[in-house]
């Protein structure tokens, strides 16, 4: 086997999240290079990597070659969760896409197959987290941790979830700004409130919602 593998201030963010599990499901897998870091680090026993282009996954069919790993990964070339058998001791992850594709990924998989009770999910999304945390709320996933990464100067939100089937409500500052972030104050939140706030500033002019908040703000 090669040395264990390197990741990125994100990514390692990500695989903070990823609970000891029977098998890491890495949708939109790209690189291959969190599969092989859960199965070097004995995070899970078995990966299954699914892109929906065939050049990324033959990239991370070649990591998984060259790290040793073919017997204990498997990868396909799918849109999303199409043809994964969920199980409950699986741990998916979905990591570097918009929130908006996330959504539409767990919607599909929601609506063909079904998610098993207890399923655990690590969700990073670039873009669209207001969106993303109404829809996990409001159709039975339960955030229960949150952490912030730094890479290059970028802020990235983390979210650990795990399906339960049952909806909730969250405020609209939870919704932009994340439930346990605001109530556990994990590494660089300070750093990060303040981009926001800054963000909070442009989108105000049109967005009611921001602009509440912001006349409130007290984080």
């Amino acid at each position: 086997m090669s040395k264990t593998e390197e990741l990125s201030p994100r990514l390692m963010t990500v695989v903070s999240l990823v609970p000891s599990c029977k098998t890491v499901v890495d949708v939109g897998s790209d690189h291959g290079k969190l599969g092989v870091w859960c199965l070097q680090n004995d995070r899970c026993e078995h990966v299954v990597a699914t892109d929906i282009h065939a050049l990324p996954a033959e990239r991370t069919k070649e990591k998984l070659r060259e790290a040793g790993l073919e017997e204990r990964s498997e990868v396909h070339v799918a849109d999303g969760l199409c043809g994964v058998a969920l199980q409950p001791d699986m741990t998916v992850v979905i990591a570097g896409m918009g929130g908006l594709e996330i959504i539409k990924i767990l919607k599909a998989a929601h609506e063909s197959s079904g998610i098993p009770s207890g399923l655990s999910f690590v969700l990073q999304p670039q873009r669209s987290h207001y969106e993303l945390r109404s829809y996990l709320s409001g159709h039975g996933w339960e955030i229960r941790d949150e952490k912030i990464a730094l890479e290059r100067g970028h802020f990235y939100t983390v979210m650990y979830a795990c399906y339960t089937g049952r909806a909730y409500s969250m405020t609209d500052k939870e919704l932009f700004l994340g439930p346990v972030i605001l109530s556990k104050k994990p590494e660089h939140y300070d750093a990060f409130m303040a981009h926001e706030k800054n963000v909070m500033a442009k989108r105000a002019i049109g967005d009611p919602r921001c602009a509440e908040i912001l006349m409130n703000w007290k984080v």
